[in-house]
């Protein structure tokens, strides 16, 4: 019974991310999860509930992991569940500090907030590191339901985590004392955390609330934006024979954004042709031709280089007089997906999938973006699920948050969903407006108090107005 009820909660909390987006779930999700660790009479017992949880709900969280199958067949599907058992390590983490605390402590009294506080511990560890992964993070899932985000500003989206996970454990705690009402200080003790709980959410939705009540949409200085989706196919975008036509479709959405809305910023999205355009007789003078012809700012993905035998992955602006001003390279790269761990192991394994030949390099100094007027925090890809990486950019001076990313990798997965959904809490932690552009999607603008201005299609192409 602990096992079944510990693989209904992961379901439940699986249905409360996109696609499924059932977001009202994860505030009973967890319930069967604790419930079941009450119960639970021996370690043994709290680890296999602790497993399949985990199993079940980073299966399913995480299952756009497979979508990539098109590319690296089967290893994508070994990826996936690789990944799903590393996270899981993790929830087998919480549920062993969590059952020595409270039961070697004799501090049964305080479960719902020493589980609640542990959760978000391990949603932060899950982050750190290398091989950090944000998905899952149970605050993620409350992305939509803006008053009680906002206070991520000073909570970050950690902050949401804990009243979720609080309510739930306070709930199952309830429940667990209708089995036996006067053990472990009775229905009494859990009722006051169910009112602390309570309160908590209380006080975060009249705070979230006045605060989006008194806020305003009056933008000052504000560059005028043209978003370019050109939603090129993955395998056209790296198909060499193709570059001329991909840039050809690229340079005709510049020109007919620059027509029709005169902005000032022209956004390109993440390795927008596959050359390294800074180093291409043929392609550099014609974007620096371009931005010349347009009169705007061009804010462009693509690979780069070094002399000193490093590659990166990049975004780069150029002036409307065509001048290279100013360079970003990525700081925290995709493991499997831009660079190879372990490589001297791993390496003679997954050379046949023929994508690890080259491999990007991290850059520890990462460049702010220059465009006009603007400072802007850059972030490629799935740097923008990372909280404390995005802070520390808008923290020095930014005008806006730009993400540019390209999920054509995941097709119509769950993950383009979660990554734009991301954006919203990056906008309320800084307090400044997030702005992304993918090639397949989505684009789109949020404001700093998470509200969604523009939104694009997914795989349509298009180009957003701001």
């Amino acid at each position: 019974m602990n096992i079944i009820l510990s693989i209904i909660s992961g379901i439940l909390l699986a249905l409360s991310f996109p696609k499924f987006s059932l977001w009202p779930l994860a505030w009973v999700a967890l319930v069967p999860f604790f419930y079941a660790l009450n119960r639970t009479e021996t370690g043994k017992q709290a680890l296999l509930c602790g497993l399949w949880f985990g199993l079940v709900f980073f299966g399913i969280n995480l299952f756009w992991v497979t979508s990539l199958s098109r590319f690296a067949g089967w290893w994508a599907v070994t990826g996936w569940a690789s990944l799903a058992i590393f996270q899981t390590l993790f929830v087998l983490i919480l549920v062993l500090i969590f059952r020595v605390i409270s039961y070697k402590l004799s501090v049964i009294s305080y479960r719902p907030l020493i589980f609640s506080l542990l959760w978000i511990a391990v949603e932060w560890l899950r982050a750190s590191g290398p091989f950090g992964v944000t998905g899952g993070g149970v605050g993620y899932s409350q992305a939509h339901f803006l008053p009680l985000v906002q206070i991520a500003s000073f909570a970050q989206v950690y902050g949401v985590s804990f009243i979720v996970v609080f309510f739930n454990a306070s709930l199952a705690e309830v429940a667990a004392t209708f089995r036996s009402p006067f053990r472990n200080g009775g229905l009494k003790t859990a009722a006051t955390s169910l009112f602390c709980a309570v309160l908590l959410i209380v006080l975060a939705i009249a705070y979230g609330t006045t605060t989006i009540r008194h806020s305003s949409f009056v933008i000052r200085n504000f560059p005028k934006l043209a978003l370019i989706q050109p939603n090129v196919d993955q395998f056209d975008r790296m198909n060499p024979r193709l570059i001329v036509q991909v840039y050809g479709l690229h340079e005709g959405m510049t020109r007919q954004a620059a027509a029709a809305g005169k902005p000032e910023i022209i956004v390109w999205p993440e390795t927008a042709v596959f050359t390294y355009l800074l180093h291409d007789a043929a392609f550099l003078p014609r974007v620096q031709k371009l931005a010349r012809e347009v009169n705007a700012w061009l804010l462009i993905g693509t690979p780069d280089f070094d002399g000193r035998g490093g590659a990166f992955n990049s975004l780069v602006s150029l002036s409307p007089s065509g001048e290279i001003v100013s360079l970003y390279n990525k700081e925290r790269l995709v493991p499997f997906g831009e660079y190879l761990p372990f490589r001297s192991i791993l390496y003679p394994l997954l050379k046949g999938t023929g994508y690890f030949g080259s491999v990007f390099s991290p850059d520890p100094r990462p460049g702010m973006i220059l465009a006009g007027r603007s400072r802007i925090a850059a972030a490629i890809c799935f740097e923008s699920t990372f909280p404390d990486l995005v802070r520390q950019r808008a923290g020095q001076g930014a005008d806006f948050i730009l993400t540019v990313t390209n999920d054509a990798w995941f097709a119509d997965s769950a993950a383009p969903y979660q990554h734009f959904e991301a954006g919203i809490f990056r906008a309320v932690e800084n307090r400044k407006y997030f702005v992304q552009v993918g090639n397949t999607g989505f684009s789109g603008v949020i404001d700093p108090y998470g509200r969604i201005l523009r939104k694009s299609e997914l795989n349509r192409r298009e180009t957003v107005y701001f």
